[in-house]
């Protein structure tokens, strides 16, 4: 397929697996540690101040940020 011929989201996918064959995943291997789990666990559990993702894109959109 050449270049002229993809959509933005087919041209996006290619340029992240190519940079990922390139210089390879800087996540790989990396484990989370229970710290990290706790806190992560924690902020899922507080729904304080919290908003749905169609609350947030019309925030942005009054702002004109989209």
């Amino acid at each position: 397929m050449k270049v002229a011929e993809m959509t933005e989201e087919d041209l996006r996918s290619f340029i992240e697996q190519t940079f990922l064959d390139l210089v390879g995943d800087p996540d790989s291997g990396l484990e989370l540690n229970e710290d990290f789990i706790a806190r992560l666990t924690e902020s899922i559990e507080d729904k304080t101040g919290r908003m749905t993702h169609e609350e947030f894109l019309n925030e942005l959109k009054a702002d004109r940020l989209v």
